[in-house]
């Protein structure tokens, strides 16, 4: 294994993890394993990750183990510097073509 296929920081190597099937429906522990394995395909360690959003070491694990006590901010900032999104989608198709005034958001 050549040196550019494999990060290596302080002396460990990342290891790749697979990305979930994402058609499943959506859930917290999808959401973990999705930023995991971007995480390790891109060969980040934990600390590299870390450091970069000036976040603590324990809530990037956290996040990576699905813990829904996180503050969303912190997953949101996390998923924006691995180069995943969200897409909201909605199943009330009835009500998606209608347009909304401002006096019915309440």
């Amino acid at each position: 294994m050549s040196d550019s296929s494999v990060k290596k920081t302080l002396g460990r190597v990342v290891k790749r993890t697979e990305m979930p099937e994402l058609s499943k429906p959506f859930s917290p522990m999808q959401l973990a394993k999705a930023i995991t394995a971007k995480r390790t395909g891109m060969k980040l360690t934990l600390v590299d990750v870390s450091q970069a959003l000036a976040i603590s070491k324990p809530t990037l694990i956290k996040i990576e183990k699905g813990d829904v006590t996180v503050q969303l901010h912190n997953i949101l900032k996390v998923m924006e510097y691995l180069g995943l999104s969200f897409s909201l989608v909605s199943d009330d198709i009835a009500h998606s073509n209608e347009e909304v005034s401002d006096e019915q958001w309440y």
